[in-house]
């Protein structure tokens, strides 16, 4: 398997073991996982690739470590608050309802890092009224992470989310770090488990006949084999009408195991049907696995006229989309959700938000074949086009023209969203669509309605059309214009494991990554960025990005290197 561009091929060679034992996917940027690798190596006191591989085989705790360093352990208390406030207000009720009042919960944290998310599990059982009629198991891969959790030591960053709140009863201040209470942590029991290995689920380790599970944003790292294995063994984990919750960035399960969709106001949950109930299942769509990290070799200009500024002209309707505070449908606001704000030359955004405007972005296909085209011409010399399907569609497709919504559509959506139906505003627009040019247009169309609608419709797009990587990058515009940070980085990386040349991807980031305050990841992904600005003729338009040129996009890449680079120089604070 080509692995991409490497330092050096031994990296190439522990990455497929890893893929071969854990069924992780290959790593979208190539830099972040050398320096993984490495980090673990010196941990094993090994410099020797063949050598390390031998031990990675011999020994499940070094393959352990490796794969912390591969994934990112990213949890805190009660996080993603619809998940939880959906088990206490219909699951729980749900399960008493058909169970009684004796009835034991069964939970289940499948990856469960350093505690955070089994813990909050047990705390809401507890305010529940199910202290003596719950059951909560929690597993992770990371042998440290289950030390760390058996501890349940925390510290502020494990509380920076909208329920903490709800913790802090439970939680005692030791100096600076706090301290779970026994009766919490009394109620959780932890194990080893590997989500890709073949040994779940089991009467014995408690994990089987499950009410609930989690096995939220693990998904992403697993390739389609293991993907489709760990969904047909979570179906048979869960007791029949029991639940299983997702991360927003996970892929769709529709298709994988006979389990029932559920769709809600924030997102997608899953069912296995009650005894008697029937289910359609989808044909699962076509698989590629990603493919190498290529620099583009041509490229042709999109479908509309470039803008003549850094900043692209109107969006659908009659506002435009600027940087004010998100607007409610039909109060002619802007929504705020475009560009994080990279600065250009002339002290206007530069950054492009082309995806979120009304005119139609190039084609969004599937990755394999011409995942960064504009226009037509492939970018990947990977095999010929593929549709957003994932099916074979010839080399000479024609683009197909995407029609903005009528004005009556726009007019119904608007009502909708005034009595609060998201959904039905989708439907008007046609985010919901089989097409996923429709649906991106439509998305478009919706967030200068209202910012949390399009956030829902293209969440669900994406889970719709989960090859599309434009769709994914749109879903990080949107998040990050919201301020959710933590959920554009996981949406902008899918799209780059899709879409590994998506340069606007890259941009994008960088700009999560300096938030976050990693100064070195922001600096690669723009370094990327540019290299990848400056393989393509200087004024060929870039992807997605409204009709900027390579050359423009590379100076905001290295625009936004060198301020950083002075701000750190300067010890200035990074925001």
């Amino acid at each position: 398997m080509n692995w991409g561009p490497w330092s050096h091929p031994g990296h190439a060679a522990v990455l497929a073991l890893v893929e071969e034992r854990a069924g992780l996917v290959p790593p979208s940027c190539p830099a972040s996982a050398e320096e993984g690798i490495a980090r673990a190596m010196e941990r094993a006191g090994l410099k020797d690739f063949d050598a390390y591989r031998v031990r990675l085989t011999e020994d499940p705790s070094a393959l352990d470590d490796l794969l912390i360093e591969l994934t990112v352990g990213e949890t805190y208390f009660f996080r993603t608050p619809e998940h939880f406030e959906h088990l206490r207000s219909v699951v729980l009720p749900e399960l008493r309802e058909r169970h009684g009042p004796d009835h034991t919960a069964r939970m289940w944290s499948s990856a469960c890092s350093s505690g955070e998310e089994p813990y909050s599990i047990a705390a809401l059982l507890m305010g529940e009224g199910w202290d003596e009629h719950m059951a909560v198991y929690a597993t992770d891969v990371s042998r440290g992470a289950l030390a760390r959790a058996r501890k349940a030591h925390y510290g502020d960053w494990s509380l920076r989310g909208g329920w903490a709140d709800r913790m802090r009863p439970h939680l005692r201040a030791e100096g600076r770090r706090y301290v779970l209470s026994p009766e919490v942590r009394k109620r959780v029991r932890f194990s080893y488990l590997n989500l890709a290995l073949d040994t779940w689920p089991s009467a014995d380790s408690g994990i089987w006949k499950l009410d609930v599970i989690f096995c939220r944003n693990v998904l992403i790292y697993f390739n389609r084999p293991t993907i489709e294995a760990v969904a047909r063994r979570l179906h048979d984990a869960l007791d029949e009408g029991g639940y299983l919750f997702t991360g927003p960035s996970d892929p769709p399960l529709g298709g994988l195991a006979p389990l029932e969709s559920i769709l809600t106001e924030w997102g997608v949950l899953y069912r296995r049907p009650l005894p008697g109930a029937t289910l359609s299942l989808p044909v699962p769509a076509a698989w590629t696995e990603p493919p190498a990290v290529t620099a583009p070799t041509s490229t042709t200009a999109p479908a509309w006229s470039p803008s003549s500024t850094g900043v692209p002209g109107t969006a659908m309707g009659t506002t435009s989309l600027g940087t004010t505070a998100p607007g409610r449908a039909g109060t002619g606001t802007a929504t705020g959700i475009t560009s994080p704000g990279l600065p250009g030359g002339s002290g206007t955004s530069a950054m492009p938000s082309g995806a979120i405007t009304g005119r139609p972005s190039p084609a969004w296909n599937a990755p394999g074949a011409d995942g960064g085209r504009a226009g037509g011409t492939p970018t990947h010399a990977a095999g010929p086009p593929r549709s957003a399907q994932g099916t074979m569609a010839g080399t000479s497709a024609p683009e197909k023209p995407t029609h903005a919504p009528s004005a009556a559509a726009m007019h119904a959506a608007r009502q909708a969203l005034a009595r609060g139906h998201w959904r039905e505003a989708a439907q008007h627009l046609g985010a919901l669509d089989s097409d996923a040019d429709t649906a991106a247009l439509a998305v478009r169309a919706l967030a200068n309605l209202d910012a949390a609608a399009a956030v829902y419709a293209c969440t669900e797009a994406a889970a719709r059309h989960p090859l599309v990587a434009g769709l994914r990058y749109l879903e990080s515009l949107l998040l990050l214009g919201q301020g959710r940070a933590a959920d554009a980085e996981r949406a902008v990386r899918q799209a780059l494991y899709l879409e590994p040349t998506l340069i606007v991807a890259w941009l994008i980031l960088g700009r999560v990554l300096r938030r976050h305050g990693d100064t070195s990841g922001a600096m690669k992904a723009w370094r990327e960025a540019e290299q990848l600005c400056n393989a393509l003729p200087p004024d060929a338009p870039v992807p997605h990005a409204d009709g900027e040129s390579a050359s423009r996009l590379a100076e905001v890449a290295r625009g936004e290197r060198s301020r950083m680079e002075a701000a750190l120089a300067a010890g200035e604070e990074l925001s």
